[in-house]
């Protein structure tokens, strides 16, 4: 693993999702770690998305912090943060369209 990446977002959604059922329905990988907790591999990132309000399966806050990027980033110092930033809000993005489908 490489140096670790320490960036977060605090996200609330417009109703509770069930975090679980839209990774499967995705098909992202994650290991969920204990009712308030999951670690999240997505486009090669690892994250880990914590509940601040509800649980993974009736979530309506959570942090989520990338811990490490993905290894074909091409990661340099200064663009780091910038990557991890962009992920998290393709990541956020996934989740709210897939949580809330039209």
């Amino acid at each position: 693993m490489s140096t670790a990446v320490d960036v977060s977002k605090q996200c609330t959604f417009a109703s509770a999702i069930d975090v679980t059922t839209i990774l499967e329905r995705l098909e992202i990988q994650f290991l969920d770690v204990d009712d308030h907790r999951a670690i999240v591999i997505f486009a090669g990132a690892i994250l880990n998305l914590e509940c601040r309000t509800g649980t993974l399966t009736n979530l309506t806050s959570a942090e989520i912090t990338v811990y490490d990027l993905p290894v074909d980033s091409h990661r340099n110092s200064d663009g780091d943060d910038d990557t991890a930033r962009k992920l998290l809000e393709d990541f956020l993005e996934q989740l709210a369209d897939a949580g809330h489908p039209p």
